[in-house]
């Protein structure tokens, strides 16, 4: 009589996918975990109902909520809740940046639009997630195509009211009329790993900007409104860089609707699943 052979024996066996998110190395994660959710960025005054309804009150009580409540989460895990350091046993405690925030918001907006009109791929891959980075990659591979290497790209001013640094360390600073530029969210969270957490900061930039794209004839000169997200990852102790994770809109009157009901969930659902996704994509079949 023949033997029967059972297959699933010869099959290498798999972890769960617990497992294999607690194996995972941050090679694995990689840089771009789209924007955290729940992200909370206030839209123009000229999109939002008038002063008359009710709702604009409901959306700006949104607004506080969440910045004290990002604000607390900083406060928590840069502060509060620190690992101590496994030779001196002291607590790793963080610095919160919370002057450093728009100076660097403006330095890498500057840096990634001079480096993506120059094609200058090595600069890109050090200010840049890597989400971001492959966007760049494939915008400068295009302008081969209209026999063009390079973009030209200035930044004329910032307009607006500077407010001196000081305001920008309160949880308020969002809530500035008519500021050049302005943090309106900063939010830190776990991740599933030993001592790791992500934090994204978005920076509302008013400039001038005159430039000329590879498909124009000349340049032009026009005022944007960038909402620039910052991002860093910090792992057992040790933070990584801020980089940045690319530019933002903000959020819609859909999804305001949605949060002050309570019932928002963004696509992706939670960090978590967008991890869970990647390690299945490069886990074997």
């Amino acid at each position: 009589m023949s033997q029967r052979t059972n297959v699933d024996n010869k099959l290498p066996k798999q972890g769960s996918m617990k497992s294999q998110i607690k194996k995972a190395t941050k090679a694995q994660i990689g840089t771009d975990l789209g924007k955290l959710p729940q992200t909370f960025v206030l839209p123009p005054s000229s999109e939002l109902p008038s002063w008359t309804k009710l709702k604009r009150a409901k959306i700006h009580w949104l607004q506080l909520k969440n910045s004290f409540k990002d604000f607390w989460s900083l406060i928590l895990f840069l502060k509060w809740e620190p690992k101590r350091h496994p030779l001196t046993r002291k607590h790793t405690r963080k610095p919160l940046e919370l002057d450093n925030r728009i100076g660097i918001a403006k330095d890498l907006h500057l840096q990634f639009h001079k480096s993506l009109g120059a094609g200058d791929m090595k600069a890109l891959q050090t200010i840049c997630c890597e989400g971001l980075l492959k966007t760049s990659r494939t915008r400068i591979e295009q302008r081969k195509a209209l026999r063009r290497t390079t973009e030209y790209w200035q930044l004329l001013s910032y307009t607006g009211v500077n407010y001196p640094t000081w305001l920008n360390r309160w949880p308020l600073s969002g809530f500035l009329p008519n500021a050049a530029t302005k943090v309106v969210a900063d939010r830190l969270a776990p991740l599933p790993f030993a001592d790791t957490y992500i934090r994204q900061c978005t920076v509302r930039i008013r400039s001038v900007q005159d430039y000329m794209l590879a498909n124009m004839d000349k340049s032009t000169i026009l005022k944007h409104t960038d909402y620039v997200v910052l991002q860093k990852m910090s792992s057992k102790g040790e933070e990584g860089p801020w980089k940045l994770w690319g530019i933002t809109e903000p959020t819609t009157i859909e999804e305001m609707d949605a949060m002050l009901s309570g019932k928002s969930q963004d696509a992706g659902t939670t960090l978590s699943d967008r991890i869970r996704d990647k390690i299945s994509s490069l886990s074997p079949v």
